[in-house]
């Protein structure tokens, strides 16, 4: 397998990257408000190409490295399956995934951001890479938002929540087969952050719990006043 490597955070190294991004996004996702060429509605589909292309370019410089590995490379970590449905929103909007990119793609880009694990390693592309595929995650959330009315529905939190036990269920068994490590269910992150709390599996039981705590937050941005009413029946939420 591929050895993790790690930036740390508030360094100048990071704060540049930061900056980068964020300004980046800015950007990207304002662009329609002020120039016509960006209000043409091939104008997601251009950012959807360019998410695309620089996944296809770390999967091309990985094999070109001989360093392609079906352990490593297949984007099946959290933000990586975001990142899919990322691409595919910006070319054709749909709105369950919408709801999945906002609480999975959020919360997975805002921390893989502020505490950089470069999972394919950070030589040449693969450094670039990882900044544009995370920051494309906190794009296309707030151009879904901006652009496309985007707003969660009621009780898509829990939904979103329950989905992915279905996704931890699927890549557990098939980290299980191959060997994998893919959403970190065999093994913790190397990187440092707080949240990372014991060992396996005891810091899985974590990121459950903050996983909701997470998704929670995010749906609150927008139902922050049905968040203390009578929980919906769990037979009725879908």
């Amino acid at each position: 397998m591929i050895t993790h490597e790690t930036m740390d955070t508030f360094t100048f190294e990071w704060v540049i990257c930061i900056a980068i991004v964020s300004t980046t996004v800015y950007l990207l996702v304002n662009l329609p408000n002020y120039f016509w060429w960006a209000k043409n509605p091939n104008y997601p589909k251009f950012l959807g190409g360019a998410l695309l292309i620089n996944l296809l370019i770390e999967n091309a410089y990985s094999w070109w490295l001989g360093n392609w590995h079906l352990q490593d490379n297949l984007p099946l970590h959290l933000c990586g399956i975001s990142g899919v449905f990322a691409i595919i929103l910006l070319f054709r909007y749909n709105a369950i995934l919408a709801n999945l990119l906002f609480y999975w793609g959020t919360t997975g880009g805002i921390h893989s951001l502020l505490t950089p694990e470069f999972d394919l390693g950070a030589q040449g592309y693969f450094y670039y890479g990882y900044f544009i595929s995370h920051g494309g995650l906190i794009m296309t959330t707030f151009f879904i938002i901006q652009h496309n009315n985007y707003k969660p529905d009621k009780q898509s939190w829990l939904r979103a929540f329950m989905l992915i036990q279905l996704a931890v269920l699927a890549i557990g068994a098939f980290d299980w087969a191959t060997g994998s490590n893919y959403m970190y269910l065999l093994a913790p992150p190397i990187v440092e952050n707080p949240l990372i709390v014991g060992k396996w599996p005891w810091y899985i039981l974590v990121f459950e719990g903050l996983a909701m705590v997470h998704f929670l937050l995010l749906y609150g941005i927008f139902h922050w006043k049905t968040l203390f009413k009578k929980p919906a029946n769990l037979l009725t939420i879908w």
